[in-house]
């Protein structure tokens, strides 16, 4: 096999490949002889039908293309690797081979980039952990009352912070047996609750409800009512936020209370500004680079969204054909379009700053670490580890593994940067367990494609 490097850009090579044409041949009588071992000739054992006669049978083009198949796959790698070409995607353009001749294709590569990006130590994190406010702590103690609170029967129209008990009704306002429903209106939707402020036990009205789908050939959620009778009302008595409330909980007095509440808002205060913080750094990161896109992994990316956008339409009951005949006829396609590719660019171009950042400060994921967290992607779809790992396969869990570095990567440049704390725990990282990184698998991986010219 020859090759010769015809053109190179930032993200595309293309290459010439000639192929010898003892190699074709040998590509041809693979081919043959595969089909001979298999294909049903009358009057011929298997295996033992002349050559011509299984060309005939199989067809000529048949077994062309699948030599050419052959062909391409076993020599486009050799041709990347000597021209030292880190591909991320191929194919292949040219005519079908003959035998007796050598083979010419045209191999088109799409590389991975060659880029910088700015120096982790000189990127400035503006993003702050919000203190914790006395008004928060005021606001759990009083989620954390409610919660405790004892509901007690009111003869009285519904108030705010009540808990109405409801029935639906049938013809001739006739209550149905089993339909009974409590309300609480510190909990429940705006546009019921508003509904049931004022009324009164024994009140019979219609419930104004909305479809939280919108239907195939529909542009809004549907609009529906419910008959229902008020059955019961009932206020809540509130504990005293006192010591003995506190023994309930398992504390020894208020005191701990008020300490277990405050840490536990700032531990939460810290994780929301370490994630603010964690964007921050990408965004800055990202702005600061220049690179070329490979249009394969952008392509592949918009792929990804579509599937995501298709299985939400499917939940809300619409198909995506119907979806963009919508967009259409609104004159809002385009719009779509444009958003899908600004998406999927800026995905792929995330991707690949953080791949980088990773080649430049190397973070590494010990066994107890990765262990760990494919032990909290199974608790999360409710699966054993070994059912986990049977159902996602090796290369996903190579995948993730590859995540989990980068996403430390991430943590440890940024937690040197602000330097206010212990690292957190691995074992969460790769939130996104059915989007592996799209640059893992290709980078690097010259998968190739035959189209003919």
């Amino acid at each position: 096999m020859e090759s010769t490097l015809k053109d190179k850009q930032s993200v595309t090579a293309t290459v010439n490949v000639t192929v010898d044409r003892e190699t074709v041949d040998a590509a041809f009588e693979r081919v043959i002889r595969s089909y001979a071992k298999h294909v049903k000739v009358p009057g011929f054992r298997p295996g033992k039908a002349p050559r011509g006669v299984v060309v005939k049978r199989v067809g000529e083009d048949a077994i062309t293309e699948e030599a050419r198949e052959a062909v391409i796959e076993a020599s486009y790698p050799s041709a990347i690797r000597e021209h030292d070409l880190n591909a991320v995607h191929a194919h292949a353009h040219g005519d079908n081979p003959r035998e007796g001749e050598p083979f010419e294709y045209e191999l088109h590569v799409e590389l991975y980039p060659e880029f910088d990006i700015p120096d982790a130590s000189s990127i400035v994190i503006d993003t702050d952990v919000e203190p914790v406010t006395d008004e928060q702590v005021q606001s759990t103690v009083e989620n954390l009352r409610r919660e405790h609170a004892t509901q007690v029967p009111v003869d009285r129209a519904v108030e705010a912070g009540d808990v109405v008990l409801i029935e639906t009704v049938g013809e001739e306002d006739e209550r149905r047996e089993g339909t009974a429903m409590p309300i609480d209106l510190d909990t429940v939707n705006a546009n019921l609750g508003d509904q049931l402020l004022g009324k009164t036990i024994g009140d019979v009205f219609d419930l104004q409800l909305e479809d939280p789908h919108v239907h195939e050939g529909e542009s809004e959620p549907r609009a529906a009512s419910t008959r229902i009778y008020v059955a019961d009302v009932k206020a809540k008595e509130l504990p005293e936020a006192d010591d003995a409330f506190a023994a309930t909980m398992g504390f020894e007095s208020w005191n701990d209370v008020l300490d277990a509440i405050r840490k536990t808002l700032e531990d939460q205060a810290k994780d929301r500004g370490r994630e603010a913080q964690r964007e921050e750094f990408v965004e800055k990161l990202m702005a600061g680079t220049e690179v070329d896109l490979p249009p394969y992994l952008v392509n592949r990316r918009k792929g990804n969204l579509l599937e995501s956008l298709a299985r939400d339409l499917q939940r809300q009951g619409m198909d995506m054909e119907s979806y963009l005949s919508k967009l259409e006829a609104d004159g809002k396609r385009e719009e779509f379009e444009s958003e899908l590719q600004e998406s999927a660019e800026r995905g792929v171009k995330r991707d690949l700053v953080l791949e980088r950042l990773l080649e430049i400060h190397p973070a590494e994921v010990t066994d107890e670490e990765y262990d760990e967290a494919v032990r909290y992607m199974a608790s999360r779809e409710g699966k054993d580890v070994a059912t986990f790992r049977r159902e996602y396969g090796q290369e996903w869990l190579d995948n993730y593994r590859f995540l989990l570095m980068r996403d430390k990567a991430l943590r440890n440049a940024v937690e040197a940067l602000v330097g206010d704390g212990e690292p957190e725990a691995t074992a969460e990282a790769g939130e996104e367990p059915n989007e592996p990184s799209e640059q893992a698998d290709e980078a690097g991986s010259g998968d190739a494609e035959s189209d003919e010219a």
